[in-house]
Parts: C-alpha cells; structure tokens; sequence
C-alpha cells in the first residue's frame, strides 16, 4: 500500500485542481486541456489497462516446476493487497487503468483498501491521473463481487425473460444496485452491459449472457441497462462490438468467423450498438476478438506467416469507419483482453497495441501480464515500443491526442475525486453498508423469480411438482455446491426427504425404486474462461469429470429410469435453455433459471435466490412468469446413451 507524502498529496492537490478545470470543458473539447502537459510516453500510458490479478514472489507452485528463466512456471497467488513492486510500476509509468477479477476481491474492506492503494499509487506518478478502475460485473455467470457480503442478480437472458411481463425494470433496477456495489468499493468502470444478440445456440461464450434473441429487445434493455450504470456515477461498456452473438468458437480460444452478409449484420448485431448508442451515450464501448467479412474482409498476415481476415479488434473499417464515422460514437474504445487467444495467437504484445490504437482503439486492455519480478518491466518496454511505432509513422501522434482527451473526459466524469482522496475507515463503512443493502437483496429475489420460465407448454396435472403426496425427492446434480445448495431450498418449502445423487451413479441407484419426485438439473455448457476470469482458467476449465455426450446420455437414462419408476420429473436448465429438446419427451416439466450460482455460508444457510425461487415454483398450480427470449428447438436426436 502507497503511504501518502508531501509529494503525493501536492499531486492530489494538483489532480484536484486539474480536475475542476475539466469541468468547465466543453463538449467539443473533449477534455483536451488535461493532454498538453503530458508527455508522448505518458499519453500512451494512459491508453493501457493491466491487470494485477496475480503476482508471485519467489517459489511459489506446487511441485516447484521451473521455467527457462528460472521462474515458476504458473502463477495463482491472488493479490488482495497491492505489492510495493506492482506499486512502483504503476508510479514509475502511470497506466490509464486496472481492471480487477473476483481473485482480487475477498471482502469488503481489503477491496476499498486494494482500490485505494491502486489510486494512491497513480496519484504519486508523473502525470498524477487517476486510475479508471474497472471490473466485470454483467451478473449471473460473470459476477465477480463476493457472495457472501453483496446480492448477486441474475444475468442478461434472466432479465430477457422478464421482458414481456416487466418490461425494462429488472435491467433497471439490478444495474442500478450494482452501480451502488461498484462505486461504493472505488470502482468506476464496468465492463457490462453484454449486448450482443444469441442468434446461435452453440454459442460457447455469449449464450445466456445475451439479453434475447431480438436485436430490438436487446437494445431496450441494453440502453436502460446503460442508463441506469450511468445515472449511478459509474461508465458502463458496450460489448463485444460489432457483435458475438453468431459464433460457435470461443473467442479466449479462437478466432471465431462471423458469416453474415452486409444486410444482416446491420439488422442483428449492429443495430443494439446503434440503437443504445444513440439512446444512452454509453462511456465505452468494447471490441470483439472476432472475424466478420461482411464489415471488413480485409487481410493481414499474422507473426506465423498466415493471412488471415482481420479480427474486428484490429480493423479501422469497423471502430473507425463504422463505430465512430457511421454511429457517430463519441466514447471511449477498449479492446477486449489482448490476452485472449483470438489475438495472442496471431500478433506479439506490440504488433496488437500498435495495430488496435491504428485502427482506433483507444484503451488496450490487459496487453501484457505481469505475474513475477521478471515481469515488471514490460510496461516500459511496451510503452517504448508505441512510442518508436509513433516515430515510424505507424500511428499517427494527432490521434493519440484526441484519444487520450476522451479518456480524460472519461474520468472528469467518472472517476469519484471525493472517494479518491478520502480516508480508508470511512470508506469501508459506507461500502459496508452498501453491502448489506436489503433493497439490493429484494431486487435479486424478484429478478430470479421473474426469470423463471417454462421452457415448454405445461401440460394439465404436472403443477404443483411439490405437494403434499411427495415424501421422496432426488436431486442429479452436476457438483455438490449445486446440489447442497438444492437440498436446502426444497427442504425449506417441503417435509420430504431430499437425496442429492451425482448424474454417473444416479440411474444406477434409482434402478430399484425411484423418488416421488426426480430433479435433473444441468449446468451446460461448460464454464467458459469468462466465467472465472481469463486465459488463465482454461487448463483447469479442460479438467472435466464427463464430456458433455457422456453426460447428456447419463441425464437421459436417468429420466427414462425416472419414467419407468413412476417418478414425476422435472429437468432445469440452470445455463442454457436450448438443451433442454434433448430430453422434451421424457420430463414432465422444463424449467430454464438462467442462473446456477449460489454461497452457502459458514452457519449452512444458503444466498441462492435462483435455488429459493425454483423451490417455491415447484410447490405452485400456476408455471413461473418468466417468457423464454429465445427459440429452443421441438426436439433433438438425443445423444445415445454411455455403452449403446
């Protein structure tokens, strides 16, 4: 943690100063005052966001494994407190931002004291801007406050299923408490909201994290979504422009290829961009890491030797040409992480910087990673190498300019100068407070049971699933978080004996008689890099108990068990509903929650309200409120079950 001096204070005395001044900018400007005494190293500074997710000092990994250099070679040590040497290098080059993952935030307090450091530790460097600090918080699969201490909101497709009923409240609403959580902990930017249409149900990324599958339903919730972050004080982002909703490869693995013609393009995925653009003036807008011909089938010919179409990320045609010339977007333009493979694995650190800001880009998020002592140079060595690019001729120092006066106007606005310069103790007890808000936890409880939804008519009979004739209920659940966290919703609304059974031994166990009632509930597909954090993630993402075809033919002989016991059988699609016509024709029932994540805290009791609104639904006459927002097929050739 940065101690405050005389030197730092007189930088935050300045800072204020300089601030104040930006508030009398006007629009055309564009905050352009805070550039001039900058120097060329500094502004391209202040185009770079790190992250600071891990750092390892010394031997730190099981096995002691060693790299060339002498270093382990991984590194999973979660900083919670700033280190003096990622301090010093946050002084010494003074980045424009750092963005945090759920590693980093343990608690409350250590979360505002993290914060805190990271600022008092900009503050103190030669330009003496502040940090954006940023965070991806879109809720449902990709939350990264803790459970334990803050209400946790459904995602996107959730709030898409409530759409019909309730309009654009729940977007409202649960952006608003989140914009409350963020602001409150020092954060000031927010990599949400996702609006990118789900028109491919393979979608390995996106998939629930999509509001629907109308371009029109996504932009109204987008916008209000946008509006409320916004009205809250904290920067929201578009993303993943110009749309990742039409791929079936992970963009943290690949390089997906978007077929579309021109026409299409600008009737899905463009127009939720244009759309919110022009209804909520998002601060930042974030690229995708993906291949779109229609909108730029230009090539380049990558560090292996291939040419390849240019990734959107890295195309002026498409930020340039259509995002800023065409849409008339006057925000900020972040890269998604150039960490992911859709960039890492066709252009070094440099050649994908240089070429983003080329084709207007203004921030590169997460270029390089610093992880052990070794590391803390490359931010210099990268800056060094944007600035030769600039001497080249390769980028061009005018647009640099302009550039950097959006990111300033970014933090004239954004960047909370009370909460910088503030006192730690008093800090934590208002974030504390926030924390525990009982407002936020209501717009939770609503949002998961609005959300619910019957994936497919439900036939007369099959509700209440719970009465009082069940005495018996089991639960095929993927991991035992999921189905401890089962057990206590559905004994909290039912006396009946509930047995958790994992999906490769439940057929086998129910083969002599089965339960009353039989729940199958899924989380597929897989967790995506996203859902954790990175790159980082994948090899412990590529550990799986059983693939997907081995689990899918395991749910099935469970139902057809079920069917043959007499069960009754209700299948819950807790992440993707559209796997759900897999088994239309052996439960009873399908439910689609959108949502599978819950805590269960030291005393045993659950924070789920996904669990607790599933419970209560399953004890009803009436099926849940919620309306799917996309289109889950009749029925498909199941997968054969293990052995046939």
């Amino acid at each position: 943690m940065v101690t405050p001096t005389l030197r730092s204070i007189a930088r935050a005395t300045a800072l204020v100063a300089a601030l104040l001044l930006l508030v009398g900018c006007d629009d055309k400007g564009e905050g352009a005052a805070a550039v001039a005494d900058l120097t060329l190293r500094e502004k391209i500074a202040q185009k770079i966001m790190l992250d600071v997710r891990f750092y390892c000092v010394g031997e730190t990994v099981a096995g002691g494994a060693r790299d060339g250099m002498g270093r382990g070679k991984n590194c999973t040590r979660p900083v919670t407190e700033l280190a003096p040497a990622l301090a010093e290098m946050i002084t010494r080059n003074s980045p424009g931002g750092v963005i945090l993952f759920g590693d980093n935030l343990v608690e409350t307090a250590q979360i505002v004291r993290l914060n805190h450091a990271l600022q008092g530790a900009a503050l103190a460097s030669g330009s003496g801007w502040p940090l954006l600090l940023a965070v991806d918080q879109e809720g449902g699969r990709v939350n990264r406050l803790p459970r334990e201490e803050s209400a946790s909101f459904a995602g996107n497709m959730a709030i898409g299923a409530t759409y019909p009923e309730h309009g654009v409240a729940f977007a409202r609403s649960s952006a608003a408490a989140m914009s409350e959580q963020l602001r409150a902990l020092g954060f000031n930017t927010n990599f949400a909201p996702t609006v990118d249409v789900n028109s491919n149900p393979d979608n390995p990324v996106i998939n629930v994290r999509s509001y629907a599958e109308s371009p029109q339903v996504v932009a109204e919730l987008g916008a209000a979504s946008v509006r409320a972050f916004q009205q809250g004080g904290l920067a929201a982002t578009l993303k993943h422009f110009p749309g990742h909703g039409d791929t079936s490869v992970d963009s943290h693995t690949g390089l997906p290829r978007v077929e579309r013609t021109l026409a299409q393009a600008r009737a899905t995925d463009l127009l939720p961009f244009r759309q919110v653009i022009d209804a909520a003036a998002p601060a930042l807008t974030m690229t995708a890491h993906i291949q779109y011909p229609a909108l730029d089938d230009t090539t380049l010919v990558s560090r292996h030797g291939e040419e390849i179409v240019v990734p959107a990320t890295l195309s002026r045609k498409i930020l340039t040409g259509i995002l800023r010339g065409e849409f008339g977007y006057r925000g900020v333009i972040v890269t998604d992480s150039l960490h992911m493979a859709g960039i890492s694995d066709y252009f070094t650190q440099e050649e994908a910087v240089v070429r983003s800001f080329a084709a207007g880009a203004d921030i590169a998020l997460m270029p390089i990673k610093v992880r052990f002592p070794t590391d803390l140079y490359q931010l210099d060595r990268l800056i060094d190498g944007v600035v030769a690019a600039v001497g080249r001729g390769e980028l061009s120092e005018r647009d640099i300019d302009a550039s950097v006066a959006r990111i300033a106007e970014l933090k004239r606005r954004y960047v909370d100068r009370d909460w910088v310069l503030g006192a730690v103790p008093e800090k934590v007890v208002a974030a504390r407070q926030v924390m525990a808000s009982p407002a936020h936890r209501r717009v939770a409880r609503e949002l998961a049971q609005a959300a619910l939804s019957a994936i497919y008519p439900v036939s007369p009979g099959v509700l209440p699933a719970i009465d009082s004739s069940v005495d018996s209920i089991q639960v095929i659940a993927p991991t035992e978080h999921v189905g401890e966290a089962f057990r206590l919703a559905l004994e909290s609304v039912s006396a009946a004996r509930v047995e958790i059974l994992a999906p490769q031994v439940a057929a086998s166990s129910m083969a002599g008689g089965g339960a009353d009632l039989v729940i199958v509930a899924s989380i597929m597909p897989g967790e995506s890099a996203v859902e954790r954090g990175g790159m980082e993630d994948l090899p412990a993402l590529r550990r799986v108990t059983l693939s997907p075809e081995r689990l899918y033919g395991e749910y099935r002989r469970v139902l057809e068990t079920a069917r043959a016991n007499g069960s009754k059988t209700v299948f819950v699609s807790m992440r993707s509903p559209y796997e759900a016509a897999r088994f239309r024709a052996l439960a009873d029932l399908h439910i689609a929650s959108f949502n599978y994540k819950a805590f269960i805290d030291r005393d045993n009791r659950l924070h789920g309200p996904v669990y607790e609104a599933l419970a209560q639904a399953l004890t009803r006459k009436a099926p849940p409120g919620g309306r799917l927002p996309v289109t889950v097929q009749a029925g498909l050739a199941p997968i054969a079950p293990p052995g046939s």
